[in-house]
């Protein structure tokens, strides 16, 4: 059997351990996970294109398009302000329409329609027409049997006591008096004896009529005719001298309209 001889032995305190380089530990020791590293290179880098370059420069639209973008937005504006203005000026138009419409109804409203048996029978007899005739007492009365005009002018159709006792031989009413003209039917009797005898002389011009009826048929005969008129047989409304007989005839020619249109 070999024996070995013992180790030397050491002098007490003599031996130390080696030192750790913990640095070099660090450095060298090995990761758990390794991680590829890339590395960039000029190689590995893309090219830019030339048009990537100018978008950088140039931003999202080029000048041009700037522009096209700034037309087709007027145009829009432009469009949507127009569709707007149209919208109002349709409804104004509507309303105006309505407005005028109504304003028609209460106009028609207005002319009366009363002592219609007398009017369209002594109308007939007369050889006139009824809304002509329905006209005059629209202006002269308002259909009030009762009124009485400034000059004394008396009735439905306004005639002067003076006048009245002429026609009065005319249409066979006796015993004749101012009271008479009082009465509907007389009045209206003799106002279609006279328009028809009016129509007959003015060759049935309504204007000239109305003139005679309001300022007296010598003053139309013997004056405006010869003096005003262009064919020195009948009137218009712009060759009627006096205001107030102008202002007559146009109210009666506005209430025939409405008369013939609406009621006869």
């Amino acid at each position: 059997m070999n024996t070995f001889p013992p180790p030397p032995s050491m002098p007490q305190g003599s031996y130390q351990p080696p030192q750790r380089n913990r640095r070099s530990e660090r450095n060298t020791a090995a990761p758990c996970v390794s991680e590829p590293v890339q590395v960039k290179t000029a190689a590995s880098k893309k090219p830019q294109s030339s048009t990537t370059r100018r978008k950088k420069k140039q931003g999202i639209f080029s000048p041009i398009q700037w522009i096209v973008v700034g037309v087709l937005s007027a145009a829009f504006l432009f469009c949507l302000f127009s569709s707007l203005h149209a919208k109002s000026s349709l409804n104004a138009l509507l309303e105006d329409r309505a407005a005028k419409e109504k304003a028609w109804q209460q106009e028609i409203a207005r002319h009366k329609m009363l002592y219609e048996d007398y009017i369209r029978y002594y109308a007939a007899v007369n050889n006139i027409d009824p809304a002509f005739v329905a006209a005059v007492i629209k202006r002269e009365s308002d259909y009030d049997p009762y009124a009485i005009s400034r000059v004394s002018a008396r009735g439905l159709m306004q005639i002067m006591p003076d006048t009245g006792e002429w026609l009065a031989g005319k249409v066979d009413v006796p015993n004749f008096t101012v009271d008479v003209l009082y009465d509907a039917e007389t009045n209206i009797k003799m106002g279609c004896w006279y328009l028809g005898y009016l129509s007959r002389k003015f060759s049935g011009d309504p204007v000239t009529v109305a003139c005679a009826y309001h300022a007296g048929q010598g003053n139309v005969e013997d004056h405006w005719l010869k003096k005003y008129s262009s064919n020195g047989k009948t009137l218009t409304i712009d060759e009627i001298p006096l205001d107030d007989t102008k202002y007559y005839a146009r109210k009666v020619l506005e209430a025939y309209a409405i008369y013939q249109q609406h009621h006869y």
